[in-house]
């Protein structure tokens, strides 16, 4: 989850979605040439982060126009509806997939972390493309996100897709989350214990039955004990999230980072 939009860049997304800026997959006529790609993933970091390969070189691509909430930012909680952002760009995005890549002439080609901000699109040559990044706006797993002050070239599809998400409640916009994604989904208020990581996974209902005393969701995506509040659970089947180090039964017995 990137920090609040200034009111000034949420002010320019409405105002492009009041002037019907365009329809998601048509591009202004008067628009500069985008930067097209084609290439397979070989990762997903989390809802809105994928890796690439193209050209024969690995990229990291930060899907632009589109924010879901944090579950790998170091030092933080995982945020409230960020497993199943991250679970359905992995359903989306399987590794292996082919994609197409368009940058957005309108917004920078990189971001200050330098990854590559675009748009990325499924399907055959001969048939429909469909957006990702639209489509995890639409369903509620995603906000829409403008950086700065510049509208992206479909904010105003972008926006109306969150509109009706948020009209029907779902995802990010439903409970437990109620569109605050700065809340954290682990503990439910808690700091640590057996509770303490078990909201992501009720949030997402895939509390994964491999552990007991906290519900985790089963991957994706693959959680770290730094990702989680909950210490000290044991595993009762598979270590899925390899939480064990030790291989005594019990996960995640260190303090959190």
């Amino acid at each position: 989850m990137i920090p609040g939009s200034s009111h000034i860049a949420r002010a320019a997304l409405v105002a492009a979605a009041a002037l019907g800026a365009c329809a998601i997959g048509i591009a202004p006529a008067h628009a500069a040439p985008s930067v097209v790609l084609r290439g397979t993933v070989t990762k997903v970091v989390d809802g809105d982060t994928i890796k690439f390969q193209a050209r024969g070189f690995e990229s990291t691509m930060r899907l632009i126009g589109i924010d879901t909430p944090e579950t790998k930012r170091p030092g933080y909680p995982v945020q409230c509806g960020g497993p199943a952002a991250s679970a359905e760009t992995a359903r989306l995005l399987p590794v292996g997939t082919a994609i197409r890549v368009e940058s957005d002439p309108s917004q920078d080609a990189r971001d200050k972390y330098d990854r590559f901000l675009g748009y990325v699109y499924v399907g055959s040559r001969g048939g429909a493309r469909r957006s990702v990044n639209y489509r995890l706006v639409r369903t509620g797993f995603a906000k829409t996100y403008v950086y700065g002050e510049i509208p992206f070239r479909y904010a105003g599809a972008f926006l109306g897709a969150e509109i009706r998400a948020k009209k029907s409640r779902i995802g990010v916009w439903g409970p437990p989350c109620n569109g605050d994604t700065t809340k954290p989904q682990y503990g439910g208020g808690s700091s640590a214990g057996a509770g303490a990581g078990s909201a992501a996974g009720s949030a997402s209902g895939r509390c994964d039955p491999n552990y007991s005393g906290a519900c985790i969701p089963s991957p994706p995506p693959d959680l770290d004990c730094s990702d989680i509040t909950a210490r000290r659970f044991r595993v009762v089947g598979t270590d899925v999230h390899r939480f064990d180090s030790d291989g005594d039964a019990i996960a995640c017995e260190g303090a959190r980072r």
